[in-house]
């Protein structure tokens, strides 16, 4: 069963008694996955873009059924016509692309003619363009519009003036800029740093309202076709569109200057995934698994988690893994996949993926057992900030093996690093070498603040531990361990 998604979750039990304290040993906890889609960033467009990349916005060409059309050299293009029939290889015959330069057709051919690059020779007019009026092709009106575009745009240098008076701090100049760029060209980049700065208050008053409706129009723009491709080297890359998406669902997910809503959150962050922004798709699982503004539907969930893990995103690839390791509503156990799930993460350097792999490794879960393996697992999960993982280590320290030598100072660092890092056990642990003496000097204030705070974390020994150190403790150290946890006034 996945865990919240703020804390790591820690199954771990003690070795300790009531009236002994003792060090936990390395147990399983569930991996706790962690996501990359609040890292945003601003996109930027060159100066000058050539006349082949054209874009046609359905809305304005409403006679138009795809979303754009350019010289070969299109990629967006090349790939509405791979999907949907057409055969970019062809060149202009049959295959719907034009120059910008010409959008009545190519002049060094006959327009009546079997030469012509449009098909059927008897379709054409003096215009000299295949002209369907049913809606099932693009009308002469719409090359125009796209070729008017296009030369506008190539010579534009609105959204290029815009960001560099933003990187000067001069917003009020910037934000009268970016909107003049918008109103230009209709760039999704101005309208999204538009709203951002509404939003903001940088340049202006913050104004929620007029935020979300910048904000909408850019994360309106139609959706390219493109192919599910995620890049760990890049995880924020995202284009203006999607970026506003995902603004827009943090607005509402945690209500910025509105109701708190998480199905329009939702919404929009299901918008992000069909741009084909792959940590999306993580998100939107967590809203179905966990039931947050909808039913909690845990195949629903899979699905999207899946689609994300397929695709690389190793908090997706934690999250099928958690699931298919017992099994949940719906979906029935499969520990072999499960295990699978946390190997590809772990080669991503997931640290919840190493962290499992390191338990696997350790208990003979699904592979031959192999102490080394799994230490080696267990360091690379600990040095990349997994807490369990850090208290593990700090456990082998402390207890000493042929595998590695027993050191109770290194083991007190890596428990209080772990503890800090907000894990039970790596608390109570660090308690009871703080309270012995062990790796370092006795220090009974500071044990029983970490014995305090295990046990409102939940752990079965801290209370007993408690009741043990108090007789060794001095009337001042009881008073100065009080005074740090009492409410500041």
């Amino acid at each position: 069963m996945l865990k919240s998604l703020k804390f790591c979750a820690a199954l771990a039990l003690c070795l300790a008694t009531a009236s002994s304290p003792a060090l936990a040993q390395p147990q399983r906890p569930d991996a706790n996955a962690r996501d990359v889609t609040d890292v945003t960033v601003f996109l930027r467009r060159d100066a000058n873009v050539p006349l082949d990349n054209i874009r046609i916005n359905p809305g304005s060409a409403s006679s138009c059924n795809f979303f754009g059309t350019s010289a070969m050299d299109s990629d967006y293009a090349r790939d509405y016509m791979a999907r949907f029939g057409g055969d970019p290889s062809r060149g202009y015959a049959g295959s719907g692309y034009f120059s910008a330069y010409s959008p009545y057709g190519d002049a060094s051919r006959d327009p009546y003619g079997m030469s012509s690059p449009y098909g059927n020779p008897n379709t054409y007019g003096s215009r000299g363009i295949y002209d369907y009026n049913d809606g099932s092709r693009c009308s002469q009106s719409d090359y125009n519009f796209a070729a008017g575009r296009a030369y506008i745009r190539a010579r534009d240098r609105t959204l290029t003036d815009a960001f560099a008076l933003f990187d000067q701090k001069k917003y009020p100049e910037a934000l009268d800029m970016f909107q003049k760029s918008y109103k230009k060209i209709g760039y999704a980049e101005a309208a999204l740093m538009t709203g951002r700065m509404y939003l903001l208050g940088l340049g202006t008053k913050a104004d929620t309202p007029k935020a979300l409706e910048w904000l909408h129009k850019a994360a309106e723009q139609p959706n390219p076709p493109r192919t599910l491709r995620f890049d760990a080297k890049a995880p924020e890359r995202m284009d203006a569109a999607t970026e506003a998406s995902i603004v827009l669902a943090k607005i509402y997910l945690i209500g910025h200057g509105v109701d708190k809503n998480p199905a329009t959150a939702l919404k929009w962050y299901q918008k992000a995934a069909s741009r084909a922004y792959v940590p999306a798709y993580k998100t939107v699982g967590d809203f179905y698994y966990y039931g947050f503004g909808v039913k909690k539907d845990v195949v629903r969930a899979s699905r999207n988690y899946k689609t994300a893990a397929e695709n690389g995103f190793a908090p997706a690839q934690i999250a099928m893994a958690q699931i298919l390791a017992s099994g949940d509503d719906g979906v029935p156990a499969n520990p072999k996949t499960s295990l699978g799930w946390y190997y590809h993460a772990a080669k991503a350097n997931h640290p919840d993926g190493l962290y499992a792999l390191a338990v696997a490794y350790d208990k003979g879960q699904g592979v031959k057992a192999d102490p080394k393996q799994a230490l080696y697992y267990y360091k690379e999960a600990a040095v990349r900030g997994n807490p369990a993982a850090q208290n593990d280590i700090g456990t082998y320290f402390a207890k000493g093996d042929t595998i590695l030598p027993k050191d109770e100072a290194i083991a007190r660092k890596w428990f209080e690093v772990s503890a800090k890092n907000g894990e039970p056990e790596a608390m109570y642990n660090l308690a009871v070498l703080l309270m012995k003496g062990q790796g370092g000097p006795v220090d009974r204030k500071s044990a029983w603040l970490w014995f305090t705070v295990a046990q409102k974390a939940g752990h079965p020994n801290a209370e007993a531990a408690l009741k043990q150190l108090e007789p060794q403790m001095t009337a001042a150290e009881k008073a100065e361990a009080a005074a740090v946890l009492a409410p500041k006034s």
